[in-house]
């Protein structure tokens, strides 16, 4: 599927929160899966993990660039001139332009999309804000 890094990456953050839950102890319960669903999500996270380093590397570019080479973008501080404030509060705004740029890029997720029986939720409460991020992951 194709899609946006943006959405690719809220896909990682929910798929890696279909483990289990926390239900009260110290250690959490898992999750109840099929073997073929536990596959297809472990195969989907590691994917997902690729596309998520891939952003991560090009946002560190990106802030390298925009910081001009220092990797570390100045705090903006009221104890800076005007041109020192100015200065700086383009740096951020270049790098938050960048950020929005590789966020937007489209990106091909090639994961299997499992559907939504799969999940099991009559057994497994996974939030609604999780299944929400999972989107094109479940199939409808």
């Amino acid at each position: 599927m194709r899609t946006t890094v943006k959405i690719a990456l809220e896909m990682a953050q929910a798929v890696a929160q279909l483990d289990g839950y926390q239900n009260g102890g110290a250690t959490p319960t898992p999750y109840k899966y099929d073997g073929a669903t536990r596959i297809a999500i472990a195969a989907a996270r590691r994917k997902l993990r690729l596309i998520a380093e891939d952003y991560q590397t090009a946002r560190n570019a990106a802030l390298v660039e925009a910081s001009g080479g220092s990797g570390e973008l100045p705090p903006i501080s009221n104890v800076m001139t005007p041109d020192e404030r100015r200065k700086v509060i383009a740096m951020h705004m270049a790098f938050d332009r960048a950020d929005k740029e590789l966020l937007a890029a489209e990106v091909e997720v090639d994961v299997a999309t499992l559907p939504a029986a799969s999940f099991n939720l009559d057994d497994n409460p996974i939030p609604p804000t999780v299944l929400d991020l999972l989107g094109p992951f479940i199939e409808l």
